[in-house]
């Protein structure tokens, strides 16, 4: 196999950017191709616009970081600002201390406990002039601990007046789903004013997006052959992340291999194809 080493992946596709890979330009709200995207992306606007929280629920790689991303991209700055906050195994403590890091509050083991110090920071930011909305996003917020996502809510609302200090985005799969029902999370999942529910995507909504990407990133109309793109799409099995990581694996091997178009054979010769059996 010759090797291409002479051009980048961008001098010789004769693209602005990588279509594949998640990068400013790539995930704003142009980006969103499915109309159940762009249905979410309407509404979780709407309720951020009136302080509301909301969780998104989702197996892993149905697009659910990528949406918030999209949404995070599309809020103007002057007026709201992401604390972002993935899970990274911190444990309830933990989870508070990344939190007051990230607004600039120093937690001290005397005086009021860290939940009534944080909820006075975001009350006291709220009075400066040209503040900004806070709007906490958790990322895998299925392994967070009870405590943790109890921390969270109770941090929302000035207890004073009940105005809105911060709006929450829960992100996570099933198991964030199963706990928002359960009674004994109750005052969780009240203050999600929807949980919205992404799903696996069809063969022809993964071609759009595909040729989407391609077409934002200024990239080869041609770039996969019609049978190339049949078996890459039922490939992926609905499966987002998926999809943008094989197509990625075939880009890398088409340069390589200094081919410009995507053929089945290429496909075929690269990726193991999976079957029902």
């Amino acid at each position: 196999m010759a090797k291409n080493t002479k051009l980048s992946a961008g001098e010789f596709f004769n693209w602005s950017r990588h279509p594949f890979i998640d990068q400013p330009g790539n995930i704003g709200a142009e980006s969103l191709t499915i109309r159940r995207d762009q249905e979410i992306f309407a509404r979780a606007r709407e309720f951020l616009n009136v302080g509301r929280s909301f969780a998104i629920i989702g197996s892993s790689g149905t697009g659910k970081t990528t949406l918030v991303r999209a949404i995070a991209q599309s809020l103007d700055s002057r007026h709201y600002r992401l604390i972002w906050l993935a899970y990274s195994g911190s444990n309830r403590g933990g989870i508070l201390r990344i939190l007051a890091d990230k607004i600039g509050l120093e937690l001290k083991m005397k005086g009021l406990p860290p939940v009534s110090k944080l909820r006075q920071q975001l009350a006291n930011a709220q009075k400066e002039p040209n503040s900004q909305v806070p709007i906490i996003v958790v990322d895998d917020a299925q392994y967070l601990e009870p405590d943790s996502l109890m921390d969270l809510c109770g941090m929302l609302a000035n207890p004073d007046d009940q105005s809105t200090l911060a709006s929450l985005i829960l992100v996570g799969d099933e198991t964030l789903e199963r706990t928002l029902r359960m009674t004994s999370r109750r005052s969780v999942s009240t203050r999600m004013a929807y949980t919205f529910r992404m799903d696996g995507i069809a063969p022809e909504e993964a071609k759009n997006l595909l040729s989407t990407r391609i077409e934002k990133a200024k990239g080869p109309k041609n770039l996969f052959a019609d049978d190339a793109l049949e078996l890459l799409t039922t490939q992926c099995r609905g499966n987002r992340r998926e999809l943008m990581n094989l197509a990625t694996t075939l880009c890398v091997e088409a340069h390589l291999r200094g081919e410009k178009i995507i053929t089945a054979e290429l496909l075929l010769s690269t990726i193991p194809i999976q079957t029902n059996g």
